[in-house]
C-alpha cells in the first residue's frame, strides 16, 4: 500500500477505498482522448483490472491530447489497444490489462460484460451510437456507466446508475449535429479534465457505492462549470429506463459505421487481410496501409476496415468496390 499512500490518505478515499479499487474491473470503451487518459488515471491509482476496447491504431495527430501514447507507437503503426497495455505495464504492471481489438456492437458489449463483470464501464467513444448502445446494454445487465464527451473547449459527464436519468433520458435519439473534433478541434485539457471527472465518479462509487448524480458541463477557456441534479432529466416515457423497449439494442448490425468527419470503418471478410495488394505502404502481422489515390484504408487482420479521407456511405461504397470488388 506505500505506492498508494498520498490517496490513501484522503478522507473520503482511505485504505478501504484502495482495497476496493485493487479489486475493481473498468470496461473502458474506446482508447483515444478520454479512455487513452481514464486507463492511466486508473492504472496509476491501482486499479485491478483494465479491459479496454478500440479497433484503430495510433496516429500522429493523436498525441497532443492522448498523452499515454509516443512518437514510437505512431511509427510502429501499434494498435491503441496493445499501446495501452505496454504503457501501463511500466507505469504499473500490478494491473492487469486486457486489449479488446474490437468495434463495440450491441451483441459484443453484452458478452463482454457477462465475461468480465465490469465494476463500471467507462465512456471513452467520439459518437452516439455507440453510446446508446452502452446506455441500453448497461441498463438491461444492470452494470454502472459514465458518460464523457468532450470537443473543442467544452465537456460533459454524466455517470448513470440508472437511480436518476439515463442518457436516452436527456436525449431521447441520437443528435444529428454533425460535430466532431476533426471539424472543430479540441484542446487537450478539454479531454483530460473531462476524463479527469469520470474517474472523480470511479473514485466515489468505489469509496460509497453511489455516484453524485450530477450532470455536469464545463468550458475550459472560460472556466465555467455547472452542475445539475439528474434526477430532473427523468422521463417517464424513456424507452430505455422505463419501457425498456432498448432502441440500440433492436436496430439490426451496422456493417458501415460514420466515425470521425471523413473517417468510416467497416466490417469486411477476414480473407480482405490476406490478400496481395499493389498499393500497400505499410504492413505488420495485424495491420496493412492502403492509399488509394486520396483515401488512406486501415485493415486489421480480422477484416475490419478504416477508410479515410471519405465523407458519405456512397463514397465507401465505391472505395469498397473499386478496391476490393466488394459492393454493400
Amino acid at each position: 500500500m506505500k505506492r498508494y499512500d498520498r490517496q490513501i490518505k484522503a478522507s473520503v478515499f482511505g485504505e478501504q477505498g484502495q482495497k476496493q479499487l485493487s479489486h475493481a474491473k473498468f470496461l473502458i470503451v474506446g482508447a483515444g482522448a478520454l479512455g487513452s487518459t481514464i486507463c492511466e488515471m486508473l492504472a496509476r491509482s491501482g486499479s485491478g483490472e483494465l479491459i479496454v476496447c478500440d479497433m484503430d491504431i495510433v496516429s500522429l495527430s493523436n498525441l497532443h491530447r492522448q498523452s499515454l501514447y509516443d512518437e514510437s507507437d505512431v511509427d510502429a503503426y501499434i494498435l491503441k489497444v496493445d499501446a495501452v497495455k505496454q504503457h501501463i505495464a511500466r507505469i504499473n504492471s500490478e494491473v492487469v490489462v486486457t486489449p479488446i481489438p474490437e468495434e463495440i456492437t450491441s451483441d459484443n458489449l453484452a458478452q463482454l460484460i457477462k465475461t468480465y463483470q465490469p465494476t463500471i464501464v467507462l465512456d471513452g467513444t467520439d459518437n452516439f451510437v455507440t453510446r446508446y448502445i452502452i446506455n441500453d446494454v448497461c441498463h438491461q445487465l444492470k452494470t454502472p456507466w459514465i458518460y464523457g464527451a468532450c470537443l473543442s473547449t467544452k465537456g460533459t459527464v454524466f455517470a448513470i446508475d440508472y437511480t436518476a436519468a439515463c442518457l436516452r433520458c436527456i436525449l431521447p435519439d441520437p443528435p444529428e449535429t454533425g460535430q466532431n473534433c476533426a471539424l472543430e478541434g479540441i484542446l487537450p485539457q478539454t479531454a483530460h479534465l473531462t476524463a479527469s471527472m469520470q474517474v472523480s465518479e470511479v473514485i466515489k462509487f468505489i469509496s460509497d457505492g453511489s455516484f453524485t448524480n450530477q450532470f455536469i458541463t464545463f468550458d475550459s477557456y472560460t472556466l465555467k462549470f455547472k452542475s445539475t441534479d439528474a434526477t430532473l432529466f427523468k422521463n417517464a416515457h424513456c424507452k430505455t429506463c422505463r419501457t425498456h423497449d432498448y432502441p440500440a439494442l433492436t436496430s439490426g448490425p451496422k456493417y458501415v459505421t460514420k466515425m470521425c468527419h471523413g473517417k468510416y470503418s467497416v466490417k469486411l471478410p477476414n480473407d480482405i487481410f490476406t490478400r496481395s495488394y499493389p498499393n500497400i505502404m505499410k504492413a505488420t502481422p495485424y495491420f496493412k496501409l492502403i492509399k488509394h489515390g486520396n483515401v488512406t484504408i486501415h485493415i486489421l487482420k480480422d477484416g475490419r476496415t478504416i477508410i479515410y479521407n471519405v465523407f458519405s456511405s456512397e463514397e465507401v461504397k465505391d472505395v469498397l468496390k473499386t478496391q476490393f470488388s466488394i459492393s454493400i
